[in-house]
């Protein structure tokens, strides 16, 4: 997912100015089809890479961007790939 693509989710969710830099971060990995895990503690790690908190990723949930599967792992649900 480049730039371009989630500006455009951003206005389409009417989240223009609300994504901020973990959460977008988070979405391009996950909008490629890649999953978060939550490595130790509240960490969430993309294939080795720190992206984020627990917190991020609820936030992300909340937006229906991303859903969570099992018990501490996360991927982007049909609107985050876009």
């Amino acid at each position: 997912m480049n730039a371009q693509q989630i500006d455009h989710i951003k206005q389409e969710h009417g989240l223009a100015k609300k994504l901020s830099k973990s959460q977008t971060v988070v979405m391009n990995w996950l909008g490629k089809g890649w999953q978060a895990y939550c490595v130790s503690g509240t960490r969430v790690e993309v294939n080795g890479n720190p992206v984020g908190t627990t917190a991020t990723m609820a936030s992300l949930e909340k937006l229906g961007l991303i859903e969570k599967i099992g018990v501490a792992a996360w991927q982007a649900t049909e609107a985050g790939k876009q």
